[in-house]
């Protein structure tokens, strides 16, 4: 339930202007980001959607990463976000 309610975040956010100005606002803060997804009834935990980016990393989209965190930079076995 948990991955899904990741990845339904993830189409969301990548379709929806208004959730990605949102989050572009938020910057590079992984808890606020996964505030503002629980808060709109995406439930996942900071280490939940840590775990599903360093796992899915080499699968999401261009379009995808820019959509969360204004933008991510994955560095293995670390996540940096820029």
């Amino acid at each position: 339930m948990t991955q899904s309610n990741i990845e339904k975040f993830m189409s969301d956010a990548e379709k929806n202007k208004e959730l990605q100005a949102e989050l572009k606002a938020m910057g590079n803060d992984i808890e606020k980001i996964t505030h503002c997804a629980n808060a709109k009834g995406y439930a996942f935990s900071v280490s939940d959607f840590k775990s599903f980016i360093e796992t899915n990393k080499d699968e999401l989209s261009d379009e995808e990463l820019e959509s969360v965190a204004g933008g991510v930079t994955f560095i293995p076995s670390n996540i940096s976000f820029a």
